[in-house]
């Protein structure tokens, strides 16, 4: 059994956020959030407005909408399907205080701002194992995903 000393190593946002995080305008189109999502390998987007984040829409939420047809999603706005009123983090908000939000959420992702609300990054569950995994030691075959 491996034992890890929480006590001499606090990790935090910072630590695991993948930058820059990508966004998306609200009124681009569903079909155009799938073309960045697979043009840059990520599984979710910012919806940003005037570097304001208003929400997140994530692969799972496009896939559930495939059954529509690509016309539709050329004409459905991400507005319509984001995940409204995401809870941010601060590049300091401790990694297990991240992961709490994340499970009361059920969120696969949250938006890492500054000190003025500007979205400077993004921490997936992925980013967050992969946090642990390197803080333990020996695991230098963890790769970052997002």
């Amino acid at each position: 059994m491996t034992t890890i000393d929480t006590h001499r190593l606090v990790l935090v946002a910072g630590d695991a956020m993948t930058t820059p995080a990508l966004g998306i305008a609200p009124d681009a189109s569903v079909a155009t959030a799938w073309t960045l999502m697979t043009r840059h390998g990520v599984r979710h987007l910012l919806v940003l407005d005037q570097q304001h984040c208003l929400g997140m829409v994530d692969d799972r939420t496009v896939f559930a909408l495939w059954p529509l047809g690509p016309a539709r999603l050329r004409r459905k706005p991400v507005a319509d399907v984001m995940h409204a009123a995401v809870t941010c983090v601060r590049t300091d908000t401790e990694l297990r205080d991240v992961a709490a939000v994340m499970i009361r959420e059920c969120a696969g992702a949250l938006p890492v701002v500054d000190g003025d609300g500007r979205p400077i990054g993004i921490v997936t569950c992925s980013d967050v194992v992969a946090a642990v995994a390197l803080s333990a030691g020996g695991h230098d075959d963890v790769r970052r995903r997002s």
